[in-house]
């Protein structure tokens, strides 16, 4: 005898609220995206770029292909394929609030990016402005750094409750 067999003699609800296995692997996908930008983007691709020391390009390069990735997700957030089974939806709207935890990451790391280049521009020795961009540079990853580390832990989290239907 099947379990929804028995769930469904035994007068019980819980068979509607049964999550089928392919929703499972379709409510995981976002979380999946969501690892690979982290994994791919910011803990492989941006030490790599800054370490090339071509400047605030190594900035920008991992960010443009972090947003592109962002915009991917978003994109497919809005197919009708995600939005049928509101379980399946609900975890593409959870990637997306945890998205926006790291373009606030994003954000600060721009702010003392400009504050850096700022107080460079006040500086008359060419040497000191290339030490206080260098340094805000450095200082200025570590907000966005933090939050991957943050993000990783909770799309780790959210990976489980999806693989078990929660």
């Amino acid at each position: 005898m099947s379990l929804e067999t028995r769930i469904s003699e035994s007068g019980s609800d819980a068979t509607s609220e049964m999550i089928k296995a392919e929703d499972r692997k379709a409510a995981k996908l976002p979380h999946n995206i969501f690892m690979l930008n982290l994994a791919l983007v910011h803990l492989m691709m941006t030490p790599a770029v800054i370490a090339l020391e071509i400047g605030i390009v190594g900035v920008l390069v991992p960010l443009l292909c972090s947003l592109a990735i962002m915009a991917y997700t978003y994109i497919n957030s809005k197919k009708e394929d995600f939005r049928t089974h509101p379980y399946i939806q609900k975890h593409w709207m959870l990637a997306l609030k945890r998205y926006r935890l790291l373009l606030i990451a994003y954000g600060a790391t721009a702010g003392l990016i400009a504050i850096g280049t700022l107080l460079s521009m006040a500086s008359t020795d060419p040497n000191m402005q290339d030490i206080l961009k260098t340094v805000f540079i450095r200082i200025a990853v570590m907000p966005t750094l933090l939050m991957v580390m943050v993000c990783f832990y909770l799309e780790s989290s959210a990976i489980s409750l999806a693989t078990k239907g929660l």
